[in-house]
């Protein structure tokens, strides 16, 4: 049995580690695909969930904070933020505001914090996981 014929099965997500010790205990009996399945699904429940990565993007914020003055007058700096889906209706990114260990993390891997010239999308662009859009408090 392939990992992905696995999780299909099991209706769940499971790290390579896990997958490697489920495939030994699943070599080691006589059962089907599905009936091995069913057979330690109390056993899933208690092995934790891969950590799903975040798709951490910048957004440029506009406002009168003096970090940064465009060509044409306006001010902006940028905010690191998790796109977490498009709202089809509106075709605005649904966002979330990072946790301090997101942006620990972000420093681990190296990358530079500083603000920068580029971006991925501008606020006006966002809507917040209630579907309000973004207010700026400054």
């Amino acid at each position: 049995m392939m990992k992905s014929e696995f999780e299909n099965l099991a209706g769940r997500k499971v790290t390579d580690e896990q997958y490697e010790a489920i495939e030994k205990l699943y070599m080691s009996s006589s059962l089907n695909k599905r009936d091995f399945v069913k057979s330690i699904r109390p056993m899933l429940k208690t092995i934790p969930e891969p950590k799903k990565e975040k798709n951490i993007k910048k957004m440029c914020v506009r406002d009168r904070s003096g970090c940064r003055k465009t060509p044409n007058g306006c001010w902006y700096h940028i905010e690191y933020v998790e796109l977490v889906d498009v709202d089809i209706k509106t075709g605005k990114y649904i966002i979330k505001a990072l946790e301090d260990k997101d942006f620990e993390q972000l420093v681990k891997d190296g990358c530079d914090l500083d603000l920068s010239g580029w971006f991925d999308f501008d606020y006006e662009n966002c809507i917040d996981e209630n579907g309000k859009p973004i207010e700026l408090n400054y």
